[in-house]
């Protein structure tokens, strides 16, 4: 390799690594970009594949076309468990091909003066006076240490450099096991076309898909390939996602001589994000972040949008010399703004609908208590508005599950609750402490006050 120090490392070149390596390039500074798979392969997670026009608009970076396109999105089919009621929630969005609009990022940060290298692992974080100072690399050559001013985790959900820093940074807070999702999912040629290609469909059953669901993405530029896949809540011990594909859902007559083109499966985090994405010279991102949305588990979007707010961060902190946690603190105050206080919201929600039975579920959908636009603005936004979910208490008076009314009304105060609180993340590290106790005293007495008491 060229040189033995660097501005930036990025450890992982998937969506969240090429992203921010996309958005550091032009900028004069010397940033390695790092990925254990070959150029050919990166990328390549297991996942649903969608992501929300709104992103790309959003962060102004270039839709997928071409290869990179496999298909158009303008909406989502959400099915109750019994699969009699539907909810239509309109939105654009695309199918990529992951691999080669990862390629995309990568091919325009090279051009842009990032130096990429395959098949070379990030085995360890050089620590030193309570700064990251470099990383320990190996390829098939040599194992060697590379200096640098500033580290990025974009590993995954392996967390490979965030989970060697010291327990008392931020970054290192650990993923408990039942705030995953685990997925299977397989790309398969169906016999005949799917109608209405432009729409996703997931279906809610806590029978099929305990504590996630089960989904049918259409490619609609490939007439008859699918994205068809089902994701189960860990830690709890639930059965693995691919015999519970093939025992529900291959077995339906629309899967009925289909051909496997591609099987994987990947773990997920579905919950709010990393208390802070940032510590002295170090950054965390996309996954190894926890960004994913907690409710639908799709990642893309978000994970750029983390590669963007840190990359803000990190040009201002090379720009003046200062590498130190309370410089890169505006990359938090980026994130929590944009998405973070929003995904904090819905992981109330996430951990309230896994508490729910498939009857209630089904009763919720059939009585229409949060209507289809109250819905999309829980997505979108993060907001259960309080007004809502009052309103079908009045319209539901006398019937049963009174006590579901009360809960969702609960759920309802606590969204708000935490969305504001995340609004308010500390202006710096100074504050964070008490931010981060009082963060958690919001999800622990919404644990016992409402998902306990049930």
């Amino acid at each position: 390799m060229s040189g033995e120090s660097y501005d930036v490392i990025i450890a992982g070149a998937g969506i969240a690594g090429s992203s921010i390596a996309y958005f550091l390039r032009n900028r004069g500074f010397k940033v390695l970009l790092l990925d254990i798979k070959s150029f050919n392969r990166v990328g390549d997670k297991p996942c649903g594949d969608a992501i929300g026009k709104h992103h790309i608009d959003e962060l102004r970076v270039p839709p997928p076309t071409g290869k990179e396109l496999s298909g158009l999105v303008r909406g989502i089919d959400i099915f109750s468990p019994y699969e009699d009621i539907r909810y239509r929630i309109l939105g654009d969005g695309f199918e990529i091909n992951r691999i080669s609009y990862t390629q995309k990022f990568i091919i325009e940060a090279i051009k842009g003066g990032v130096e990429f290298k395959e098949k070379v692992r990030v085995l360890k974080l050089i620590i030193s006076n309570g700064f990251v100072s470099g990383a320990v690399i190996s390829d098939k050559e040599s194992t060697k240490k590379v200096r640098s001013k500033i580290v990025v985790d974009a590993t995954g959900v392996a967390r490979v450099l965030a989970r060697q820093c010291p327990r008392d940074w931020p970054v290192s807070e650990e993923l408990d096991p039942k705030d995953t999702n685990i997925a299977y999912r397989e790309i398969r040629k169906l016999k005949e076309p799917i109608d209405e290609p432009e729409i996703l469909r997931i279906y809610i059953s806590n029978k099929i898909a305990p504590g996630g669901y089960w989904w049918l993405f259409p490619y609609s530029l490939e007439e008859g390939l699918v994205n068809i896949g089902l994701g189960v809540q860990g830690g709890v011990g639930n059965q693995h996602p691919k015999a519970q594909l093939y025992r529900y859902v291959l077995t339906r007559s629309i899967f009925k001589e289909s051909k496997l083109i591609e099987a994987g499966g990947a773990s997920v985090p579905t919950r709010r994000p990393l208390p802070s994405l940032v510590w002295n010279g170090f950054a965390v991102i996309g996954d190894a972040a926890y960004t994913v949305n907690p409710i639908h588990g799709g990642g893309k979007g978000s994970a750029m949008l983390s590669a963007y707010c840190v990359a803000e961060a990190i040009i201002s902190a090379l720009n003046e010399g200062d590498y130190s946690a309370r410089k890169l603190w505006s990359a938090n105050l980026c994130y929590m703004q944009r998405y973070g206080a929003k995904q904090a919201a819905l992981d109330i929600f996430r951990i309230f609908l896994q508490q729910l039975s498939d009857d209630d579920l089904e009763y919720g959908m059939r009585r229409k208590i949060i209507k289809e636009e109250d819905l999309n603005i829980v997505s979108l936004q993060g907001d259960l508005e309080l007004s809502v979910v009052e309103k079908a208490m009045r319209l539901l008076a006398g019937l049963s599950r009174p006590s579901l009314l009360l809960k969702l009304r609960a759920v309802a105060k606590y969204m708000n609750i935490i969305k504001k609180h995340y609004l308010n993340y500390p202006k710096s590290p100074m504050h964070w402490a008490v931010w981060k106790a009082r963060s958690d005293e919001i999800i622990t007495e919404f644990k016992v006050k409402v998902i306990k008491s049930r």
